[in-house]
């Protein structure tokens, strides 16, 4: 196992960004460029890129490669840790993508399980080392059964623990006694983050090291207070930020997650456009009006926006 004095730099909040589009449903890259100096400009110095939230599997592996390289260029000088998630269903692609994630200025790798063909315990073990294999950089297993349908066991985390490269998993479940317990089976160096915004005390609560969150993309500064509060043992705060967040989480889960952060930046004034790539598809005009008119009055939303130009309503 890697340090834990190594592994210091990817503890706390790390955001899983969004990949903006334009019109046509083409990387943004000037709209990932802002999206990314909006979040420094908060405070957050962990990004993870190319995960669920970045829509990568809708991207090709070059449009991949291109958001990474994009990410890293903007965040030079921050003192930014960055993680690449390379996971693809495809071993071969997952060792391209963490190679070029070593070349580009990367400091962690993630993959999720390989998924769709049912792979055994052995076969996901044998991905894992492969990629491994291919890059010095330290890899972060990404559990996500939710979306995958593989259910790792803790044999599996204790065997993936005992492993020098691998320092952690980004852990997207709302089992939190699991959580617990891998905590309890592998140790405190090897990392744990949450991947459930809206049980981020719960997580914290259970033993993980940070959280890897889809809605810090737009409500940067309330996670970044909710994480200090709870660093700290302020419980009373940390129940109230939750509780805070969660107000904004039980709408969007009304919705489709990814085009409702993504109308949400637009709101922000952070993108450009709030396209998403297809299957995904925009809100009708009566979805898009009742986001908005909820954006309106909601202080959290609108208190990540300081500073930016909002947009009105369509």
């Amino acid at each position: 196992m890697t340090t834990s004095r190594h592994n210091e730099k990817f503890k706390g909040m790390m955001t899983a960004l969004l990949t903006p589009m334009d019109e046509r449903g083409t990387v943004d890259a000037e709209s990932l460029r802002r999206l990314v100096r909006h979040q420094l400009d908060r405070g957050i110095r962990r990004f993870y890129v190319g995960g669920s939230t970045g829509e990568a599997f809708l991207l090709t592996v070059e449009e991949r490669m291109g958001v990474l390289e994009t990410v890293v260029e903007e965040a030079a000088g921050e003192q930014a840790a960055i993680v690449a998630h390379v996971g693809c269903i495809g071993t071969s692609d997952s060792v391209r993508l963490a190679r070029h994630a070593e070349r580009a200025g990367a400091d962690a790798v993630s993959a999720v399980v390989p998924f769709y063909y049912k792979a055994s315990m052995k076969q996901i073990r044998d991905h894992y080392e492969t990629i491994m294999a291919a890059t010095p950089l330290p890899m972060i297993v990404y559990h996500f059964p939710g979306a995958t349908g593989v259910q790792l066991s803790l044999d599996f985390y204790e065997d993936m623990a005992s492993r020098p490269s691998c320092i952690g998993v980004k852990f997207t479940s709302l089992n939190l006694f699991e959580l617990q317990q891998i905590r309890a089976r592998c140790g405190d160096d090897f990392l744990i983050w949450n991947g459930h915004d809206e049980v981020f005390a719960g997580g914290g609560l259970m033993g993980a090291d940070g959280a890897i969150g889809s809605t810090f993309n737009m409500m940067p500064d309330l996670f970044a207070s909710f994480y200090r509060d709870m660093a700290g043992g302020d419980w009373s705060s940390v129940r109230e930020a939750q509780t805070e967040a969660n107000a904004v989480i039980a709408h969007m889960l009304r919705y489709d997650v990814i085009p409702y952060e993504k109308l949400v930046l637009y709101l922000q004034g952070v993108i450009a456009t709030p396209t998403v790539r297809r299957p995904l598809t925009q809100f009708t005009p009566e979805e898009r009006r009742a986001i908005e008119a909820f954006y309106a009055q909601s202080g959290t939303l609108r208190r990540s926006a300081a500073g930016r130009e909002e947009r009105s309503p369509a």
